[in-house]
């Protein structure tokens, strides 16, 4: 049976062919001629607004280079775009960001499983019958002091970053700064004169804008500017060129770079554009950059090493390098004529006297274990006189010994607060503070009489312990050595003897004058 859809007509085709007749024809007139309804438009265009697009490989922006501390721009330097004038790629700084953070993960986090921990493989308790959950040894991860289960063990978070898109990165960073405005360039070496924070504080009020904070690159390294950012909190924002990375560039409100540091980054990081990789050691990087406007400072290269000198060795190295760069800066003083310059050197000079004086007060060992170790000879040394006599004389030496040392000890009390008040007198005469000055000179005066007896004290403990040690050596046979310290013992009696006698004149000077004014003035008739 035929279908009746197909051998029925198609709907609505004699409708269509019946609206528009085939035979119509669909060409199109090949006349040249304009059509007058046609809109007339000029193909001429004029080449006022025009602007060229000039490659990235030939632009040039430019920086201004300025002065530290004072950051007074001194001149203007032109640079190459693709080193300051590239587009914020987010992309880019996000892949060198993730990349310097897994760079630093140490990944050293490890703990023992079952089998590392060392203990008894004893079953605790039976298998069935203790009506309590079945276990095996006392190293299970269930118990305490067991092993860990699937817990962290040393891998390598470092993940891979081609050489190219790193260094893009970079120049990436040091162009979003330079376009906002955040680069600042410096032409000299970021150095301060003195550790001081109320100095660095001074700077920082100065430069900053706002509440934000600035990153100091440098090309080597500033102790005694990181000294001072350190004492206001402000710890690694002083850093070198080798220690900043692009997480440190976009971190904190701006930058404060040296000419030379940056020259070294864009040197380091430009393999994209050179295709040459360049190391830390070639030739064209620069390697030092000295404050040549500190050095001719007299004391700031002695501050300079000071800081730069181990930890564990610096406070035992202050008060000789306080004391040395004020013996040079006083003497300097005396070849000025009278002014503000030979005026600042005096003062500088006698404060850093009286602060290595206080030094060296701190660093006096105590006497309590010295004068313990005096109680137990003295106990020890009778019982040896008959029975050891030889024995006991070499205790009685070095008893004799500590007794000087505890003398010196008490000395030096005395003495350095002395002292450090006749350096503070100086200082504050300098600054025609009379009165301030009078009063640290009677302090000093004060302790001058505690100083008297003891020095008198050391001279005599010093002169016993040589005679003692004349004695010992020559019970020993060691005529040379007991010379030597028969020497010894004759000078220590000799300035003990000097000693006396000048004590005893300034008393009979004392005694005069006190009679002088005690003694009633004569009557006129």
């Amino acid at each position: 049976m035929a279908s009746r859809r197909i051998s029925g007509p198609i709907r609505g085709v004699t409708h269509q062919l019946s609206r528009k007749s085939l035979s119509t024809s669909f060409a199109r007139s090949i006349t040249t001629s304009t059509s007058s309804k046609a809109s007339l438009s000029s193909i001429t265009t004029s080449a006022d607004n025009y602007t060229p697009v000039v490659p990235l490989e030939q632009q040039n922006v430019l920086a201004t280079i300025h002065q530290w501390p004072s950051l007074e721009p001194l001149r203007i330097e032109s640079f190459p775009g693709t080193h300051l004038n590239l587009p914020t790629r987010r992309d880019i700084l996000h892949r060198a960001v993730v990349y310097e953070g897994d760079m630093t993960r140490m990944g050293t986090a490890s703990t023992k499983t079952r089998y590392e921990i060392r203990g008894s493989a004893k079953k605790i308790r039976p298998q069935k019958g203790s009506g309590r959950a079945r276990l095996g040894d006392k190293k299970s991860p269930m118990l305490r002091g067991g092993g860990v289960a699937f817990g962290p063990r040393p891998r390598d978070f470092s993940s891979e970053l081609p050489k190219k898109v790193y260094d893009l990165a970079w120049r990436t960073a040091l162009s979003y700064r330079y376009r906002k405005g955040e680069l600042v360039i410096v032409d000299n070496a970021m150095e301060i004169e003195s550790p001081s924070p109320l100095l660095m504080q001074h700077i920082l009020k100065v430069h900053e804008k706002g509440r934000g904070r600035s990153l100091y690159v440098s090309l080597e390294e500033r102790p005694l500017l990181e000294q001072a950012l350190d004492e206001l909190d402000r710890g690694r924002q002083a850093l070198t060129w080798e220690d900043v990375d692009v997480k440190d560039l976009l971190e904190l409100s701006r930058i404060v770079i040296e000419r030379a540091a940056l020259h070294n980054i864009l040197t380091l990081h430009q393999e994209d554009l050179t295709h040459k990789r360049v190391q830390p050691w070639h030739k064209s990087m620069i390697k030092s950059s000295k404050p040549k406007d500190l050095e001719s400072t007299i004391g700031w290269q002695e501050f300079r090493a000071l800081m730069l000198a181990k930890p564990s060795e610096r406070e035992a190295l202050r008060p000789d390098v306080y004391e040395s760069v004020a013996y040079n800066r006083w003497t300097h003083a005396e070849t000025l004529p009278a002014g503000p310059e030979q005026l600042n050197l005096n003062i500088s000079a006698y404060e850093l006297l009286a602060e290595a004086k206080d030094l060296r007060l701190s660093q006096l060992p105590t006497i309590t274990p010295l004068e313990l170790e005096v109680d137990k000879l003295e106990r020890r040394i009778p019982d040896l006189v008959r029975a050891q006599p030889d024995k006991a004389a070499e205790l009685d030496l070095e008893m004799k010994d500590l007794k000087a040392k505890i003398a010196d000890i008490n000395l030096q009390q005395f003495l350095l607060p002395a002292q450090a008040a006749e350096h503070r007198a100086d200082a504050l005469r300098w600054r025609s503070d009379e009165q301030a000055a009078d009063a640290q000179f009677e302090i000093a005066q004060d302790l001058r009489v505690d100083v008297q007896a003891a020095e008198d004290a050391f001279y005599e403990a010093s002169r016993d312990a040589e005679l003692q040690r004349v004695r010992v050596l020559t019970t020993q046979g060691d005529l040379a050595a007991a010379a030597k310290a028969q020497v010894a013992a004759e000078e220590w009696s000799a300035k003990l003897e000097e000693l006396r006698t000048e004590q005893e004149e300034v008393d009979e000077v004392d005694e005069a004058v006190v009679e002088a004014v005690e003694e009633p003035a004569p009557e006129k008739k």
